[in-house]
């Protein structure tokens, strides 16, 4: 049984324009989700959903991506759950990406898995993120046979990590939680590297002039969680890892 929880905070009508392809991403998965949760975050931006194969969470007041699949997370376990994954309302899924997803836990020991992630825009800001991998994980060196870390908008626990392992609420953005969830759990558990799991995310940038000043932000942001997250985990500052990007997606003997 798999459960996709999405947490979403919606303040524009682009927001409600991705969360609507998202969903048609979804609704045309090749192996259908036993579940999905939209977690609403307490919105600023109200709108009106035409699906009806998903729950829909509201919550009264905002608190943040990790709250808010943490609650997407208790719902799954007590539905006994064996696949909980994630994704963003800016994602496309590609048709094939819960059946990888699944297939990658059912089939392996890893505890989690990352798929690959690629820009859905077409200007040189997106060609960048693809080149950097920025949100396509990191390996963990110098095997590359699993992943030091996965970004939560391609990524997927078995229900066993996710009893134990949740997303930290202090962290209030959508930055550093993923990466603090991922080194928590890695004390415990691997995780594991789907390349045919593919996804598109969209940055929202209309031309690489633009769009640079949402680029700068968007690193901005990821900066502003760097405290926190270093503060829990004294093991970033040993461990080493690598960006994966379309080079060096397939590695050989994972």
């Amino acid at each position: 049984m798999s459960v996709l929880i999405i947490p979403c905070y919606i303040k524009t009508k682009w927001d409600i324009d991705c969360l609507n392809r998202l969903l048609i991403s979804i609704q045309n998965q090749t192996q259908k989700f036993d579940k999905v949760y939209l977690v609403e975050d307490a919105s600023p931006f109200d709108y009106k959903l035409q699906f009806d194969f998903l729950e829909h969470i509201k919550l009264s007041d905002n608190g943040g991506p990790a709250r808010a699949r943490n609650i997407g997370i208790e719902n799954a376990l007590k539905l006994n759950a064996q696949y909980l994954l994630f994704t963003d309302h800016d994602c496309i899924l590609d048709k094939e990406w819960n059946e990888q997803m699944t297939s990658f836990l059912r089939h392996t020991e890893f505890g989690a898995v990352g798929g690959m992630t690629y820009s859905y825009g077409n200007t040189l800001l997106d060609y960048y993120h693809d080149i950097n991998g920025t949100l396509s994980g990191k390996w963990l060196l110098p095997e590359k046979k699993e992943l030091w870390y996965m970004p939560s908008l391609n990524f997927g626990m078995k229900s066993t990590v996710a009893e134990q392992f949740g997303f930290d609420e202090r962290f209030p953005t959508a930055a550093g939680e993923d990466v603090d969830l991922c080194l928590r759990l890695r004390s415990k558990y691997k995780i594991g590297f789907c390349a045919n799991a593919k996804l598109w995310h969209d940055y929202g940038y209309r031309d690489s002039i633009t769009g640079f000043k949402r680029f700068v932000k968007l690193f901005k942001k990821y900066k502003s969680s760097s405290a926190t997250v270093y503060e829990g985990h004294t093991v970033l500052l040993w461990d080493a890892s690598e960006s994966i990007y379309k080079g060096n997606m397939y590695e050989p003997d994972l």
